[in-house]
């Protein structure tokens, strides 16, 4: 094809117009962090919960581009807040657990009035060694791994990852007392869809990044499976809600563009 004027300015436009995008996804958006207030309101079978606060981070995938002044930021932000709980739903790494001990430098700071709480999400249930495991509890990260913590009015369970683990929810929920409304962490969200239990108030999941990559009015380019349902906010099925949050990392690409790194800090309200 022979390359007319108007050839080459279209392509150079096009072309210019995506090296834009990517310089400031990867150089702007990806630094940039969102703080997201949700009200979560609740059924009255769960008004035990009323007035928890819980700040929720995930998707850290710290050896892939791992950020530590924006994970120190949202530390910040979540301790001036004063939050109950934080719930980290999974994805502390991509691939290589040695980088959780910079990650857990960071979160070690974290200072909730009742504990933070971290799942395992698809890629920590391949690569988070025993090591790595340890590493995150002396941060103050407990791990709950099909594992539930009873409070006064509620409880906090965790579930294995669907996708790679060995998931056993009815055996976890089974354990909680029957009186408690329960909040649920699940990395990946599309379990939303698995169960019907009343007791379940809220889950709390990560796992899409919100699509990391979004496109204007089309919204996420790409999910990934267990995400496709329920890519990013707030969804509500009779007495059970859902939050899904589009994560603080970035992985495979190093860049986030119409989907910037979240802090979400959830209010519940009866």
């Amino acid at each position: 094809m022979k390359m007319t004027r108007r050839n080459w300015i279209t392509r150079t436009t096009i072309l210019g117009s995506g090296l834009g995008c990517f310089g400031y996804g990867a150089l702007v958006e990806k630094r940039w962090l969102d703080v997201t207030r949700k009200t979560i309101p609740l059924a009255p079978d769960h008004a035990a919960l009323d007035g928890l606060k819980i700040a929720v981070m995930a998707d850290f995938h710290f050896d892939d581009y791992g950020d530590r002044s924006l994970i120190r930021r949202a530390v910040r932000v979540i301790n001036e807040e004063g939050v109950d709980l934080v719930c980290l739903p999974g994805d502390f790494v991509s691939t290589d657990p040695a980088s959780v001990i910079p990650l857990c430098e960071e979160l070690g700071e974290l200072r909730p009035r009742l504990g933070t709480f971290g799942m395992m999400g698809n890629h920590d249930r391949v690569h988070l060694t025993s090591a790595a495991l340890k590493t995150l509890d002396r941060a103050g990260v407990r791990m709950l791994i099909n594992e539930s913590v009873e409070f006064d009015r509620f409880a906090i369970s965790g579930i294995d990852s669907f996708c790679r683990g060995n998931p056993d929810l009815a055996g976890t929920i089974r354990s909680v007392d029957p009186r408690k409304p329960v909040i649920l962490g699940w990395h990946e969200p599309d379990t939303f869809d698995t169960y019907a239990d009343p007791r379940i108030a809220l889950q709390i999941s990560g796992h899409t990044h919100g699509g990391q990559i979004c496109a204007p009015v089309y919204g996420p380019v790409l999910l990934p499976v267990c995400g496709k349902n329920y890519p990013y906010g707030h969804y509500r099925r009779g007495l059970n809600s859902l939050f899904v949050t589009r994560g603080i990392g970035t992985l495979t690409i190093p860049a986030r563009f119409l989907c910037a790194p979240e802090v979400a800090l959830l209010s519940l309200e009866a």
